[in-house]
């Protein structure tokens, strides 16, 4: 990919009293913010208009597991059912109503598909700033996740209209670009 790349990571939160990590990568140079509201984060896309904005929450309703969550419960990768959930995803979906063009990700199969552990993060992202908790570390992962969809190392699984976007085993994530400017 030659051209700038700017992808959003969330990290969401059920309600929007409780922190929602937020991350913005920019061709491998990553801010991340601490959030609450739906205006912050909607704030901040059309602040940086994203190429595409990775949620790690189901972005769709359903009474029990959907096929994607079934897909990835046979890889290990343990998930919660949308409706145990269902306040979370019903912001999801708002959200994504709003914000376009969303994708679900899910960060515990980006570190287990890549064989990968959160330090190694480092090595794919430079930080304009340090991330203060799990949300906005899970956000950066949410970040890369659909930087690396837009580089075609990603499959989507599931059926349609209920997918979640995870890393294609064998990938790696996108390095960091050396540039002058940063949007971020």
């Amino acid at each position: 990919m030659d051209n700038l790349v700017v992808t959003v990571g969330i990290d969401l939160a059920a309600k929007q009293t409780n922190p929602t990590g937020f991350a913005v990568w920019d061709d491998g140079f990553v801010k991340v913010f601490t959030v609450y509201t739906d205006l912050e984060i909607i704030s901040l896309c059309l602040r940086v208009y994203p190429h595409l904005i990775a949620i790690d929450a189901p972005l769709t309703f359903s009474q029990g597991y959907r096929e994607a969550d079934k897909a990835l419960i046979r890889m290990g990768i343990r998930v919660f059912p949308p409706n145990f959930i269902s306040e979370l995803v019903f912001r999801a979906m708002r959200l994504k109503v709003r914000l376009g063009n969303v994708i679900e990700v899910f960060p515990g199969a980006f570190y287990k598909l890549l064989n990968l552990k959160e330090e190694d993060l480092e090595k794919f992202v430079v930080f304009l700033n340090k991330p203060r908790n799990k949300h906005e570390i899970d956000a950066v992962v949410c970040a890369l996740t659909a930087a690396m969809a837009l580089e075609g190392k990603t499959e989507a699984i599931g059926r349609k209209g209920e997918r979640i976007v995870i890393p294609r085993e064998g990938t790696t994530p996108p390095l960091p670009k050396v540039k002058d400017e940063l949007s971020v």
